[in-house]
């Protein structure tokens, strides 16, 4: 059995940028290759290998945004607790919590492998205190999905992502195309991929708003050219003897001018509805 002694060293960063979306990924990558570099990560610490460690790492950051298939909660399980490993060899206490827990809750059976750690070993101790973490589970968050799409955190198809924890975030758009797969640190902010349901609910009442009142104003530019038309033919029927001609043609003049000033507002009204649509 190896006695695997803690480790205070930084992990070194990759001196290569590593992709943030799919854009820029030279070429897709499997599930299968995702677990393989979590799983290495493990290995590496049990052969206490720090530069292993460290291209796991990097590979796996590396090969997660370009991933073409769903993550499952198993392997998302595998990947944080690769990072917890990483986090524990650069002395990072509480980011080595944070993976542990966010594993813990995806799968709650996996126990640390004596010969990666041992019983009473500080990693150990971790993974046991990551148990009780803050009360993580009771603080979650939506991640609001794209307009018709959904979001998956961790492999479970709800878009809760714990605050104070690791995620694993895939965007899918509504047609199930996988779009994006990001990685979120604890301190990061949730994000959001479309309109929150309340400003799709303001929205909605507001296209509402836009399509009554132009339709109202476009009744009243009708209502009124009717009335300059009647008026019109009235002042020309010269077989109907109008006691005040000038009036009644000023009349008729005042309803056509009248509706074409309240056609040009739902005309414009009309407009902006369809642009703002």
């Amino acid at each position: 059995m190896t006695l695997l002694l803690p480790v205070v060293v930084a992990v070194a960063m990759a001196s290569t940028e590593l992709p943030t979306s799919q854009a820029e990924c030279p070429g897709q990558s499997t599930l299968e290759d995702f677990q393989a570099a979590a799983r290495s990560g493990e290995r590496a610490f049990a052969e206490i290998d720090l530069p292993a460690l460290t291209r796991a790492r990097e590979m796996a950051l590396g090969t997660l945004p370009c991933l073409a298939e769903p993550v499952t909660p198993v392997v998302a399980a595998d990947f944080h607790r690769m990072m917890a490993m990483a986090a524990f060899t650069a002395g990072d206490e509480p980011l080595v919590l944070a993976e542990f827990h966010a594993a813990r809750r995806l799968d709650p059976g996996y126990t640390i492998p004596p010969d990666v750690a041992p019983p009473g070993h500080p990693l150990v101790q971790l993974y046991e205190q990551a148990a009780a973490f803050a009360g993580a589970d009771r603080n979650l968050e939506s991640v609001i999905p794209p307009l018709g799409g959904t979001v998956v955190v961790d492999g479970t198809v709800h878009g809760l992502r714990p605050r104070g924890l690791s995620a694993i975030v895939q965007v899918y758009r509504e047609d199930g195309l996988l779009t994006r797969t990001e990685y979120l640190l604890p301190g990061d902010p949730t994000p959001r991929f479309g309109p929150v349901p309340l400003e799709l609910e303001q929205q909605k009442k507001r296209r509402r708003g836009l399509l009554i009142a132009t339709g109202a104003t476009a009744g009243i530019a009708g209502g009124l050219y009717t009335a300059a038309v009647v008026s019109e033919d009235r002042f020309l029927n010269t077989n109907r003897d109008l006691p005040k001609p000038r009036q009644a043609q000023a009349q008729g003049n005042a309803y056509f001018w009248g509706s074409v000033g309240v056609g040009t507002a739902a005309l414009g009204l009309g407009v902006f509805t369809t642009l703002t649509w």
